[in-house]
């Protein structure tokens, strides 16, 4: 019976909480604590406290009870530790010093006896040696992945204690290199490549995993030669112009196995090597040239049609109404005000656009067997449409109609301002030819780079 008084007590002292003020609760938390429930009385001088630092009654109240509180949970830490468990033990002192810290953040100071402090430093030390011996046992018998959670352990309990850190990453990164080496082996120079990647973000320079990293990157490198597109249309420059806009898209392409060599490139190494090949570099003169720079394809286009079209202003008259005030006279009180009034009227609204159509080949073939590796024809449009509204009256005075009357709602209004302030000519069609070209090249930027993770595994 008296414990289920004691909890009807603190129900009713817990009700209202959230607009419960700093004195209520430290008032509750006294009323506990004269009942003897000092954990609860505790939470309440805590929670008081969080509302109001100032609060002097509840630091005095938080001061006794929180001693109380913190002494319960440094003897759980001498129970656990005397029935032998570990870890457990090591876990409620940690807790009972985050409690402390807790406190002091409230003004609050409790106390950790030094007996209590000694036992647990000297307890943790030979928890870690025990850890660190067993880590040790475990990097012997190759079973890194429970190794690295031990010596990870050790590590958060004290960041000085011998090389645990060390040893935490070599047990993550050793079974990474087995891997990496393993991939190198098999010529899968992708995955050996990230693998010694993720090597040398955690550990730096582990073992020689620089070197394999370097050696994965050279043997998987796979170097694209870039030649003269071709034009199919009748309009001129169009070759020479979505190959500038491809060259840059592949070359931003973020795949360390991929080089790609343009024009320029292929010109001055030709130069260099004394080769005559006419200064013409096409399809038959590219293997080559494939085989002086170690190229193993080359990629070309072609601009299948080009087709652009003008727009043609087109007007439509739209029924509005013009707003106007009307001075009137009051009898009653013989004061004049004014009457909003509409007047129909009329304004006009404009359409234009300007289009271009492209269609776009390209080819991906391969040096040493002429196999077409991707091909695709690309068919872009890009389109500028506007439209806008004129008036030959007060701009502010014009509403635009429901069909039955002004249409005087504030969205409505404010759309037909903003057509009467835009852009009354669309991009120029040089403007829409280079955006369909960047379109065009961002395709073919996507197709190489998943064609990529295919060719280097």
């Amino acid at each position: 019976m008296k414990a289920l008084t004691y909890l009807m007590m603190i129900l009713v002292l817990m009700g209202g909480v959230s607009c419960a003020t700093s004195k209520s609760f430290s008032k509750k938390g006294k009323k506990l604590e004269e009942a003897g429930l000092l954990d609860e009385a505790a939470n309440m001088y805590l929670t008081s406290l969080q509302k109001n630092r100032g609060n002097i009654d509840a630091k005095i109240g938080l001061k006794s009870t929180g001693q109380v509180v913190l002494n319960k949970r440094l003897q759980e830490f001498v129970q656990k530790k005397e029935f032998g468990n570990k870890r457990d033990a090591i876990q409620a002192y940690q807790l009972a010093e985050k409690y402390k810290q807790r406190v002091a953040t409230l003004g609050v100071e409790l106390a950790i006896a030094e007996f209590y402090q000694n036992d647990f430093e000297t307890f943790k030390l030979m928890y870690m040696d025990e850890l660190y011996a067993e880590g040790l046992a475990l990097m012997d018998e190759q079973k890194f992945k429970e190794a690295e959670l031990l010596f990870r352990e050790i590590n958060s309990l004290d960041p000085s204690y011998q090389d645990a850190g060390s040893l935490a990453d070599i047990a993550y990164v050793e079974p990474i290199y087995k891997k990496g080496v393993e991939h190198l082996d098999a010529e899968q120079y992708r995955a050996a490549y990230n693998e010694f990647t993720t090597i040398i973000k955690r550990a730096g320079a582990y073992k020689n995993s620089m070197e394999l990293q370097k050696e994965a990157l050279e043997n998987g490198l796979f170097t694209i030669a870039m030649i003269p597109f071709e034009n199919s249309t009748s309009l001129k420059g169009l070759d020479s112009k979505v190959a500038a806009y491809a060259l840059e898209a592949l070359t931003s392409v973020n795949d360390p196995f991929l080089k790609v060599v343009d024009r320029n490139n292929l010109t001055m190494i030709i130069e260099e090597q004394q080769l005559g090949l006419s200064g013409v570099i096409n399809e038959q003169t590219a293997v080559s040239v494939g085989e002086l720079i170690g190229a193993q394809a080359f990629v070309t286009g072609t601009v299948l049609n080009y087709n652009k079209v003008d727009g043609q202003p087109s007007r439509s008259d739209r029924e509005g109404f013009r707003q106007y005030q009307v001075k009137r006279l009051n009898k009653e009180d013989n004061k004049y005000y004014y009457e909003t009034k509409y007047d129909k009227t009329t304004y006009r609204e404009f359409y234009d656009f300007n289009k271009v159509v492209i269609s776009f080949q390209y080819k991906l073939v391969s040096l040493k067997t002429g196999e077409i590796l991707q091909s695709r024809i690309i068919e872009k449009e890009q389109i500028s449409e506007t439209r806008w509204t004129e008036y030959d009256g007060e701009v502010q005075s014009l509403f635009p109609s429901t069909g039955s009357g002004p249409n005087t709602n504030n969205r409505a209004k404010n759309s037909l301002m903003q057509m009467m302030n835009a852009q009354r000519t669309p991009v120029t069609h040089e403007e829409l030819t280079n955006a369909a070209f960047q379109a065009v090249s961002a395709d073919m930027k996507n197709d190489i780079s998943k064609l990529m993770l295919q060719i280097v595994k």
